[in-house]
């Protein structure tokens, strides 16, 4: 009977190494999988944001059908140009960032 008790005993203790193991792995994955995902999030996010600033200075077709046909002053051109630049710039370091930080991780692999 103390054989198989021990028997028992020794399985549990590996059952419990391996589930550890486990563990350590998927919170591993878990940690990974968020700091990616946010990368991510942020450089769509600045992208999308020099997107809707760009479709907002720049007008639509179908908006200038249906108004009347304004002309632009040049402070307003000028103005816009410098918004659609700076965003487009925030979204270049963003990017920058989130790729400088995957050649990082790939040469510490």
């Amino acid at each position: 009977m103390s054989q198989i008790q021990n028997k028992k005993a020794q399985l549990e203790a590996e059952a419990a190494n391996y589930e550890d193991k486990i563990g350590e792995s998927i919170a591993d994955i878990k940690q990974v999988a968020k700091e990616k995902g946010t990368q991510i999030l942020v450089a769509g996010a600045v992208v999308a944001g020099a997107y809707l600033l760009y479709s907002l200075f720049s007008g639509s077709d179908k908006s200038e059908k249906k108004s009347e046909k304004k002309e632009s002053s040049f402070l307003a051109n000028a103005l816009m140009s410098y918004a659609v630049g700076i965003a487009l710039s925030l979204a270049k370091d963003q990017i920058v960032d989130y790729l400088r930080k995957l050649e990082e991780e790939s040469v510490k692999k």
